[in-house]
Order: structure tokens, then C-alpha cells, then sequence
């Protein structure tokens, strides 16, 4: 799994290795239908509410599918967690759909 990170502005390391760890732990029973993973941070401007840090997730699994997800919060952390628990429950749902019509066999191994 490649996991992708981009920002506007400069990315501090304690972020980037946050981000890194936080992914592969949260998708660590299904890392194996993941090849790429896209974050991208950016910042909401003119925002009416203290809600101003974006996350955006875009995932592309091995049988092609290509799942995109994008969250506002107070922080970044916050907002990757959010992220990541849609995209679990995303990736969880395509993998119960392709092995019900038989796409992905049980036994994959990467």
C-alpha cells in the first residue's frame, strides 16, 4: 500500500509520520485490497465556524474502484480520523459486494 501524502503548505514530520501510522493502522485488516491512498490537507478559507482544516482521502483498490472521501474539522487529526473511519466502512463494503459476485477470491495475498 502507497499511501500518498500533499499539502498546500509545509508538512511537518511529526504530521507526516502521524498520517502514515494512522492509515496503516486503521486499515490494517484490509491493507491487502489497497494500492494507493491519497491525503490531502488543506485549509478552508472565509469559514463561518471554527471548522476550517480539510481532509481529502481518494483510494484505489486493486479491482479498480476508486473511493473518495473529504471531511472539514477543527483539526487535522480530527478530520483524518473521520476520513478514515468512512473509507473503512467504504472498502469493507466493496469487498463484501466483489466477493459476493465473485471478482476478488478469498484467498489474495499480496
Amino acid at each position: 500500500m502507497d499511501v500518498i501524502l500533499e499539502a498546500k503548505e509545509n508538512i511537518e514530520p511529526d504530521l507526516k509520520t502521524f498520517t502514515e501510522n494512522r492509515v496503516k493502522f486503521s486499515l490494517k485488516r484490509l491493507f491487502w485490497m489497497v494500492r494507493k491512498i491519497k491525503v490531502k490537507y488543506s485549509a478552508v478559507r472565509e469559514s463561518k465556524t471554527a471548522c476550517n482544516q480539510n481532509c481529502s482521502i481518494e483510494l484505489h483498490t486493486f479491482d479498480n474502484r476508486q473511493i473518495e472521501v473529504s471531511f472539514t474539522a477543527r483539526d487535522k487529526r480530527i478530520a483524518l480520523d473521520m476520513g478514515l473511519k468512512k473509507i473503512y466502512k467504504h472498502v469493507q463494503k466493496a469487498f463484501h459486494k466483489s466477493q459476493k459476485y465473485g471478482r476478488i477470491s478469498k484467498n489474495i495475498y499480496v
